[in-house]
């Protein structure tokens, strides 16, 4: 190898990689949700959807659901 193909060879990946970007895409908070079949055999739709929640209630309903399912039968009555 030369040294005029090598000085070539590094200008071209000093070149790539200046103009790659490497910040986070803009559908890096998007998750998409394959189609299904529920309960009742009715098809859904796939579609996209963020992953975080934009509601300024999110935290609180989050800790609230996730309160209920942890504590479930918990305060049940007992047959």
């Amino acid at each position: 190898m030369t040294k005029s193909t090598f000085l070539q060879l590094l200008i071209s990946f000093i070149l790539l990689f200046s103009s790659c970007d490497f910040k986070k895409s803009d559908d890096s908070n998007r998750s998409y949700v394959k189609p299904s079949v529920n309960y009742k055999g009715q098809p859904r739709k796939g579609h996209v959807r963020k992953k975080v929640s934009t509601d300024k209630n999110a935290v609180k309903s989050q800790n609230r659901s996730r309160y209920y399912y942890q504590t479930r039968g918990k305060y049940r009555r007992k047959k």
